[in-house]
């Protein structure tokens, strides 16, 4: 009898230790986190491996007016905190959003030269499969029906 408690109480701790396991990110996932943490870092370099090539345009927009100066507020405010908050997947036709919590990161208006280290934010990240991998497509403001024609 004792030790049918005993091997009953080893297959319990067994099961709860296997229900605690995580389960793998997904490479939707896995990339959608991998972009928000190396594009609010400033590490476009790590972001373009992340991203369509449409995208690769205003990722170099990007890089060339990021200052110095915000370069060095990122490296002083910390890591970025990323967590997702839900994820669609369409596999049949190569789509997925993941909608992501973003904390301590570095809101830069690119226009009006100003820039602030905020508390959090949600970002919607779309991503595409291209060539087997799941990469993200930048929403690109300077495409919009705002941009100036002149």
């Amino acid at each position: 009898m004792k030790i049918l408690r005993i091997f009953s109480l080893i297959a319990f701790m067994g099961l709860a230790a296997a229900c605690q396991k995580q389960v793998p990110q997904s490479e939707v996932v896995r990339n959608a986190i991998a972009f928000c943490e190396t594009f609010y870092d400033l590490d476009y370099a790590a972001t373009k491996e992340l991203v369509v090539p449409a995208s690769l345009p205003y990722l170099s927009y990007m890089a060339t007016n990021t200052t110095q100066e915000l370069i060095d507020k990122v490296n002083a405010k910390g890591p970025v905190v990323v967590t997702v908050i839900s994820e669609q997947m369409n596999p049949e036709e190569g789509h997925a959003t993941v909608i992501c919590s973003v904390k301590n990161y570095l809101k830069a208006d690119f226009f009006n030269g100003t820039s602030a280290i905020l508390p959090e934010k949600q970002d919607t990240i779309h991503l595409v499969k291209e060539d087997e991998r799941w990469l993200v497509k930048m929403d690109n403001p300077l495409q919009s029906g705002m941009q100036n024609h002149d």
